[in-house]
């Protein structure tokens, strides 16, 4: 089953700006309220445990299969016009209720009711019924002649046919659900439930259609807009693999289900989802479900069956659907049918290598061939090689990401009590990229600051069941000026923005480091106006901008440049702000007002692949969807962001004080293991030093226990709960709260504690 949150997104086209042979257009996208997650959804878990309990009775009771395979005689054979009460369920109290519907089109491989509901009010209509249906038996995304059911079939199997008819039933509905007008809903479903005969022990008091059918939502997905009917036939892939896998494997772990039905999605032509979240924290157990906050989940799943399929792309995906075994033995099993030497415990670390390297130049093992937007692994993060003594914990099938990029002449040893720790270094230069095993757990290159630009060590753990501890020490010599930056390529062109609208970057702070200087690449001669703001450390809303360091300064240009825009771009505007002995320690923002006329100069924009905001905003004055506010900017699959760049330098340290990136935000991360017994690990993120409150609050609010009470410093933070209140007394199993909070932030999250 998949979830969708529809976030507080805001759409406007403005006219096409056609200048220097550059056409550029924006949309506007809402930045999210600093208490709000908007990808921290429940997905699957409304019907897991009921399809959990299917599996366990059929494994003792196979008759109950036999039973409903040939209760039908004969095909459902139904036509346009016809009526039927379908069973569908509640997901929000796991009961049925009977939606009576009509068949609205016959199709090659489906049969499409949609609830009369729905069609008396006219929030579904003939038009996109046939554009489901299109999708669903002729095209696709990926292939103008070949349709979703062609595709996924091939691509992992036939589907079951329990009622005699080689057509499956898609139902549009209002799917019922737990979210109300939160903006998030369940936007379709498949429950093997309707699998089994009405009435038969194996489902108790749930009622089956006896049918092949899954369900789409109408109704919040809004089929009248491009997008809603967009994802219905994205839902429509989704489900449809949910259906196949049952037919082959119906005790198959949910990691790998919802996997691969977030591959069909891919595989159908649709881009991969979420995947900043799982870039953002990659220490989490590979295989790993949590039913109350599965957007993590979804896109590991996701990234982990789209390297498989683009590793092993002849089948192999329905080898795995159609192996037996669950799991990491079903992977096994699956790549010893496709003929492969390699084992999950290769390819994992090979996996893990090409999430941050992603270069067949260097080693197929180490790349996708899929030509989206994946984002890199995000993981501490050095601009001095002098790291001093450092430390960290990686899962059970977890992997922490450590780079260095400033400095030359890296040495690094790592130390650890486990031989499940593998690591990998990642050297990359601009002429020359390099895949090495650190062995013995020393590592020594003269080549970073030269050959090498920066060295990425991945901190693997092979065990599938044991944390680890390990420890490391860099040395090296310090940079000189380092260069902070964001963007990976030349100008794509100009925003057509409005007088008084400010575009700003935010910059992560380096402790120890001075700000030396920033650059603006600008376009056409004259001089725009800004400053430099230390970073307010919480969402950019209500502002990123907080404290003035240098306000106002001044970037400007004296001629025009050439276009088509040369490479490399050479009109870049150095701004000295040696003399206002900025501290970079903590992060900071440099930002420019835009002026009466918003070609002049102009601050030039550059595509990053990826839906979710990174590092670029935007006040808007006058957006279409509501007052003015801070913003993100995006064209389809990328974001727009601004040519500003930071330059740095780092004072004289000991070798104890680490120059590590610190949290560009707070972040209070979700608990692990959740659920838990008896203890559970909550990891939190400070972007300054504050006063921290982490309170434990049972579901009535009552306060239960105080696990951090003290001034921090800035950085990274991990504590334990041993499930013990104040009073040292261990708590009942059920839900609880914890809630992170300071001066301008405060988060809460929940997890479950299960005896």
């Amino acid at each position: 089953m998949k979830s969708i949150l529809i976030a507080a997104v805001s759409f406007i086209l403005c006219a096409d700006f056609c200048y220097a042979q550059t056409v550029n257009s924006y949309q506007v996208k809402e930045i999210d309220q600093p208490l709000t997650d908007p990808r921290a959804i429940p997905g699957c878990r409304v019907l897991w445990k009921e399809e959990r309990a299917l599996q366990k009775y059929v494994q003792q009771h196979p008759e109950v299969l036999a039973a409903a395979k040939t209760a039908q005689p004969t095909a459902w054979n139904f036509h346009v016009n016809d009526t039927k009460a379908w069973w569908a369920t509640n997901l929000a109290t796991n009961t049925e209720y009977q939606v009576p519907s009509t068949c609205r089109k016959v199709g090659v491989h489906a049969y499409y009711f949609v609830a009369d509901s729905l069609w008396n009010n006219d929030i579904v209509n003939q038009t996109q019924v046939d554009s489901i249906a299109a999708a669903f038996d002729f095209r696709t995304p990926a292939s103008p002649t070949k349709g979703i059911y062609q595709t996924d079939v091939e691509t992992f199997g036939n589907p079951p046919d329990v009622d005699q008819d080689s057509l499956i039933i898609i139902l549009i509905l209002d799917i019922k659900d737990s979210f109300g007008g939160s903006g998030t809903y369940i936007a379709g479903y498949f429950f093997s439930v309707n699998e089994f005969l009405d009435g038969s022990p194996a489902i108790g008091s749930h009622r089956s259609n006896h049918a092949e059918i899954y369900y789409v939502d109408g109704v919040q997905a809004k089929l009248s807009t491009a997008n809603g009917l967009a994802t219905a036939i994205e839902t429509a892939a989704h489900e449809f693999q949910h259906m196949i896998h049952w037919n082959y494997d119906k005790s198959e772990i949910t990691f790998i289900n919802e996997g691969c039905s977030m591959i069909a999605e891919v595989v159908c032509g649709f881009p991969v989802s979420f995947q900043s979240s799982y870039a953002s924290n990659t220490n989490v157990y590979l295989l790993q479900w949590n039913n109350s906050n599965t957007i993590p989940d979804y896109a590991r799943a996701q990234r982990w069956l789209l390297y498989l399929w683009n590793q092993f792309p002849s089948d192999y995906l329905k080898l795995l659907v159609q192996n037996t075994g669950t799991g990491i033995t079903g992977i096994d099993g699956a790549l010893a049918q496709y003929g492969t030497q390699r084992r999950f415990a290769d390819v994992f670390t090979d996996w893990l290598v090409a999430n941050e390297l992603n270069d067949a130049s260097v080693d197929l093992r180490y790349a996708y061939t899929y030509s989206g937007a994946l984002p890199s692994p995000v993981g501490k993060k050095y601009v001095d090689p002098n790291t001093g003594s450092q430390s960290g914990n990686v899962v059970h099938l977890g992997a922490d990401y450590i780079t260095f990029a400033g400095g030359s002449n890296l040495s690094i040893t790592f130390s650890s009590g486990s031989t499940a720790i593998v690591i990998k270094a990642i050297e990359v230069g601009a002429s020359a990229k390099n895949v090495v095993d650190v062995t013995g757990g020393s590592f020594s290159e003269p080549a970073f600051g030269t050959t090498y630009s920066s060295i990425t060590f991945v901190v693997i753990n092979t065990s599938q069941s044991v944390d680890v501890d390990y420890s490391y020490q860099a040395s090296g010599i310090a940079p000189g000026v380092v260069e902070l930056k964001h963007d990976v390529s030349e100008p794509a062109g100009l925003l057509q923005l409005s007088t008084s609208d400010t575009a700003c970057v935010v910059f992560d702070g380096v402790p120890g480091a001075k700000l030396d200087s920033i650059r603006v690449a600008l376009r056409r001669a004259g001089s725009i106006t800004g400053g430099i703001w230390r970073h307010t450390g919480a969402a950019p809303r209500p502002t990123p901008l907080g404290t003035r360091l240098a306000v106002p300064i001044t970037a400007s240009i004296s001629t025009t440049p050439p276009t088509p825009y040369p490479v490399p771009w050479p009109n870049w505007s150095t701004i000295d702000l040696r003399s206002y002995n900025i501290d970079a320690s903590g992060g900071f923002v440099a930002g420019f007002v835009f002026g009466a006329d918003a070609l002049t100069p102009g601050i030039m924009v550059t595509k990053y692949p990826g839906t979710d905001s990174y590092h670029s905003f935007t006040y808007l004055h006058n957006p279409s969807s509501g007052s003015a506010n801070w913003y993100y900017l995006s064209t389809g699959d990328s974001i727009w962001l601004y040519l500003i760049r930071a330059y740095i330098h780092t004072a004289v340290t000991e070798a104890a004080d680490a120059s590590e990136l610190l949290p560009a935000s707070f972040t209070l991360l979700q608990n692990f293991p959740n659920p838990f017994n008896p203890t559970t690990r909550i990891e939190y993120e400070l972007p300054s030093s504050q006063h921290v409150l982490l309170v434990v609050y049972d579901i009535l609010g009552r306060e239960t226990r105080t696990l951090v009470d003290e001034v921090e410093p800035a950085g990274s933070y991990r504590t334990i709960w041993d499930g013990k209140d104040d009073a040292g007394r261990q708590v009942a199993s059920g839900v609880y709260l914890y809630q992170l909070r300071t001066a301008s932030f405060i988060q809460t999250n929940k997890m479950v504690l299960l005896k």
